[in-house]
């Protein structure tokens, strides 16, 4: 008899027969595994075939496992026992300090006065407390000035003039040579509280401060924590400490605490460059860890438009270090929402001591609301019930004082309507305590868990570091980077690259062993098996290359419908939709493939053919990622290793049963740990990209990226099931069931019912949109005033544009949708930071001019023209904290040198120039120069001139950001929508 791998096509005749098998009526057995021959002829093997309810259960049952073991896994924030080192009382009190001023953006005078004087108290209690301990304190204040070009947002440069610094250093009193340094931000953008980011690590680092400046042993190494002010405007306080600082000389390593969510665990996403030792002492320190390299290369390449301040350190300060970030619920990162109390509910989970006074407030203002006047002494009991509806309002329910405010509350009961205030007279005090006592008990253990599980990872990382001897010569242990990744938050896995590319090789070289042993196996003669196999490979490829294009043809419909980013706020819908389609497509094409191509070949045969196919592939892409030097290749060996162990130990149950149900059961369970950590990739994928796509721009089609992504998933995750398909007896009820999902989520999705987005007080997902009330004057090459005009310059942040917004706004439409004017620098309009290449569609809304208090003022001081052919120019700019500076050299003309950065001009994606300027208090006006070479040939349909020079002013904060028809128009913004706005200025001069 021929080898069970032999591939047999058998011409078909007849009917197919099946046969029950008498002792086990749960499975039916296929006596011919799908050889449709003679009925009378006796065939070679009888195996197992899966029925169709089985297989797509049994499937169905291992992703949601899964799935529900990765969240399980990320709720691990609030288990385990508090170390004691950590006051979280204290930490919650520092939080809700520090954002209690509300947004702090650079030179306002919250941030760099009230925040500023909060922490330095904070710091100066501290270092009374400890005086008599083994450890010495001490503080400086820095403001430093600088410049620096970067090639983030495609490239731009930054000046800063006296941003503030809190440095805090802390050593043995005998003193140390070598830091660690602990660096967090305090500072806001725009119209943002900022507690996640960055107000909650300053809390933490504030109370690991105290809890190491109160240890009884002296540490071997000190550590600097750096309270920097100017994060938000792009990494400028963290440059004036590593490039200024005379500490940061002595700094070795670092620790960066970030937030590019709101809430959830803190993930490492970054270390290096290099330094393996980093890395290992995270995995013998953390207490909580959560990490993975792959989160590091995928940041580290761009694709995520953002940036910490551990570029400054690497770039400008070389030294090495982690980068740690919460990245939970991005919707609300840099919004009105990111508030202390969401983020102790989501991911500390805020306890609610003082809920009754809250909630009774809140009751007589809403009474208030609507004419029903009741004073606080008339009510005797108040408290919640249950959990917010969709608009907001939560129950609540309570007693009077007397019969006589109830009569006369029962008077108003009409105006009581829709308020969700109920009277009971039979509520007690006793209950009432009672319900919340257990309530704040419950938040509160989780509150101390989580802060105590943050706060525990950092002292414990810093404790580990700073009493090591690597850190006094870290330069010994710098080559080399790591392969790292935790188990479902249990553990971490870490080894160093050079071992992994080692572990890679084997388990590749041991795939191929396993194919080529089959390859040799008697009746494979003369390359059958290499032939059966590429040409399967070839139809899973296609079935891949397929499946794609037809999703991303399904994301142009949803487009063209107008229903973009309906998975917005119904993340599921997605999956429904793609997701279904994907998993549609690949199953129908090799049903089609099983039943018109392979026609007679047996079914298990087939089964065990596609086990193969998916194995190749795996192991084909583990060699490209070891080959390309990416660490991440470790995804793609445990998608090798674990499948093909599977398989080795369950040869022999698969070639004398088939497709039995044991043998099911255990190849999943084989398959379980790998899949298991792609399924928690995936959801770190979608948990990064999916509120990146509500503030990613007007231009990138997010039903493209999103449908790309489910498919992709899907197809990775399908890999190993393929072999499931071959071996079922049937697929028509699962693509029946596929279909149906598919279809009534298109219906809902086209008829409007899964809206993108949200204004509810438990999971918001606001629409991003920015309104400046600007006004533009554009001067001649004599220095006259040619046009001027003033609006409300609208920006949206997300595909969608303004069509959800105009039903309720009708005067922003798209009659006042602006063009881009290419004579003038960043078209003409008041760019914050050089990001128009992300929202080309934008729109003007006529208004009356601004007349801030403080106005720009703008000159030229000199002009001269050097001796080898250019002429230098020198300006001065006085005004508010942030302005942006565009300079644009007109056709022939170029910038040689100026006064920015390393004296190099770094110009953005579209050839202009973009200077990005801040200021703390008290600086003097900016003085500027560059030099640029004429133009040999002026062009004659181009602008006059060399060269248009442009200066935006910004008013964020202050009675000179907000006017009285940007009031207006604020106000009439639907709630689900988060309208970010201020006051701004744009002059445009030609020379």
């Amino acid at each position: 008899m021929e080898s069970d791998t032999t591939f047999r096509r058998i011409k078909p005749f007849g009917t197919q027969n099946y046969v029950a098998q008498d002792t086990d009526g749960s499975r039916d057995r296929g006596v011919d595994n799908g050889y449709n021959g003679d009925p009378k002829r006796k065939p070679e093997v009888s195996l197992y075939l899966l029925r169709e309810g089985l297989a797509a259960s049994l499937v169905s049952v291992f992703i949601l496992v899964l799935w529900g073991l990765v969240h399980f896994s990320l709720q691990q924030l609030v288990i385990g026992k508090p170390s004691g080192d950590f006051n979280a009382v204290r930490a919650r009190q520092h939080l809700e300090k520090i954002t209690s001023v509300g947004p702090r953006p650079v030179g306002s005078h919250e941030n760099e006065v009230l925040t500023v004087g909060y922490l330095l108290e904070q710091i100066e209690n501290i270092r009374l407390e400890t005086a008599a301990g083994p450890h010495k304190v001490t503080v400086d204040v820095q403001r430093p000035t600088g410049t620096f070009s970067i090639d983030f947002l495609g490239g731009f440069t930054s000046f800063y003039d006296r941003v503030t610094n809190i440095a805090v250093r802390l050593e043995p009193k005998s003193g140390s040579q070598h830091f660690m340094l602990a660096n967090c931000h305090f500072d806001t953008v725009a119209n943002s509280p900022g507690a996640s980011d960055d107000a909650v690590s300053c809390a933490v680092m504030l109370e690991v401060l105290h809890s190491l400046a109160n240890q009884s042993t002296p540490l071997l190494h000190g550590v600097v924590f750096l309270f920097n002010g100017a994060e938000e405007n792009i990494l400028q306080a963290s440059h004036g400490f590593i490039t200024q600082h005379p500490w940061a000389k002595q700094v070795r390593a670092f620790i960066n605490l970030e937030a590019a969510g709101v809430g959830g665990k803190e993930v490492v996403f970054q270390t290096g460059p290099e330094n393996p030792w980093l890395v290992q002492a995270y995995v013998q320190a953390a207490k909580h860890p959560f990490a993975s390299v792959v989160g590091q290369e995928v940041f580290q390449s761009g694709i995520i438009p953002s940036d910490t301040d551990f570029r400054i350190y690497r770039d400008f300060g070389n030294i090495p270090g982690i980068d740690l970030a919460f990245i939970e619920n991005g919707f609300i990162y840099h919004t009105k929402y990111d508030t202390a109390d969401r983020i102790l509910t989501d991911s500390i989970q805020r306890a609610d001591g003082d809920g009754h006074d809250s909630v009774e407030t809140q009751v007589l203002e809403a009474l208030d609301d609507r004419g029903v006047y009741l004073k606080s002494e008339e009510i005797e009991i108040c408290h919640t019930l249950g959990k917010p509806s969709e608009s907001g309002f939560q129950r609540v329910i309570i007693k009077l004082v007397s019969r006589k405010t109830k009569v006369r509350m029962m008077i108003n009961a009409k105006k009581l309507k829709g308020t969700r205030i109920y009277i009971n007279e039979h509520l007690t005090k006793r209950n009432a305590d009672i319900a919340r006592t257990a309530r704040d008990l419950r938040k509160r253990n989780k509150i101390e868990a989580t802060w105590t599980r943050d706060c525990d990872n950092i002292l414990a990382v810093l404790k580990y570091l700073v009493n090591s001897e690597k850190l006094a010569d870290s330069s010994e242990y710098r080559h080399g980077n790591m392969v790292f990744y935790d188990l479902l938050g249990v553990f971490v896995v870490a080894y160093p690259a050079r071992v992994g590319t080692i572990l890679n090789y084997m388990v590749a070289t041991a795939t191929f062993l396993y194919l080529a042993k089959k390859a040799s196996m008697p009746g494979n003669g003369g390359g059958r098996y290499v032939r059966e196999l590429a040409c399967a490979t070839g139809v899973a490829v296609l079935s891949w290359v397929v499946t794609l294009l037809s999703v991303l043809i399904l994301a142009l419909l949803v487009t063209l419908l107008g229903r973009s980013m309906f998975w917005y706020n119904h993340f599921y819908a997605s999956i429904c939709l793609y997701g279904a389609a994907a998993t549609g497509k690949m199953v129908l094409i090799h049903t089609l493939a099983k039943n018109l191509y392979y026609g007679g070949v047996r079914l298990v045969e087939l089964g065990d053919l596609y086990f193969d196919v998916s194995l190749l592939l795996w192991c084909c892409s583990l060699v490209w990622l070891t080959q390309q030097g990416l660490c991440s290749a470790y995804v793609p060996m445990l998608m090798v290793a674990f499948p093909l162990a599977t398989r080795l130990l369950l040869a022999r149950e698969f070639k004398n049963r088939g497709a039995s149900l044991k043998y099911s059961v255990l190849y999943l369970l084989g398959l379980g740990l790998p899949y298991v950590h792609f399924m928690f990739l995936i959801w770190v994928v979608f948990e990064i990209f999916t509120p990146i796509m509500g503030r990613s721009g007007t231009e990138i089609p997010p039903e493209v990226v999103m449908a790309t992504l489910v498919t992709l998933a899907t197809i990775f995750l399908s890999s190993f099931f393929l072999h499931f398909i071959y071996l079922a007896r049937s697929t028509k009820w699962i693509l029946a069931g596929l279909a149906s999902v598919f279809v009534v989520t298109f219906l809902m999705m086209s008829c409007g019912f899964l809206f993108p987005y949200s204004a509810s007080p438990e999971s918001p997902r606001p629409k991003r949109v920015f309104l400046q009330h600007t006004t533009r004057t554009f001067h001649n090459l004599e220095g006259q005033v040619e046009s001027r005009d003033s609006g409300l310059w609208i920006n949206s942040f997300d595909y969608t544009g303004i069509q959800h917004i105009t039903p309720h706004i009708p005067d922003i439409n798209d009659s006042i949708r602006t063009s881009c004017r290419e004579d003038r620098p960043f078209c003409g309009y008041p760019w914050f930071l050089p990001v128009k290449f992300l929202s080309k569609k934008n729109w003007y809304l006529p208004a009356p001019e601004v007349s801030p208090s403080s106005p720009v003022e703008f000159s030229l001081l000199s002009r001269e023209e050097t001796s080898w052919g250019t002429v230098k120019m020198t300006f001065s700019v006085k005004g508010p904290s942030h302005m942006s500076l565009y300079l644009m050299p007109h056709r022939g003309a170029g910038l040689s040198t100026w006064s920015f950065g390393d004296g190099t001009p770094q110009f953005d994606l579209s050839g202009e120039y973009f200077v990005f300027y801040s200021r703390g208090l008290d600086a003097p006006s900016w003085t500027f120069w560059f030099e640029i070479q004429p133009p040999r040939d002026p062009d004659p349909s181009g602008p006059e001139g060399m060269i248009s020079v442009a200066i935006s002013t910004h008013y964020f904060f202050g009675q000179d950001s907000r006017t009285a028809q940007l009031e207006e128009v604020l106000r009439r913004f639907p709630s689900w929508a988060f309208p970010s706005s201020w006051v701004s200025t744009y002059d445009m001069y030609r020379y």
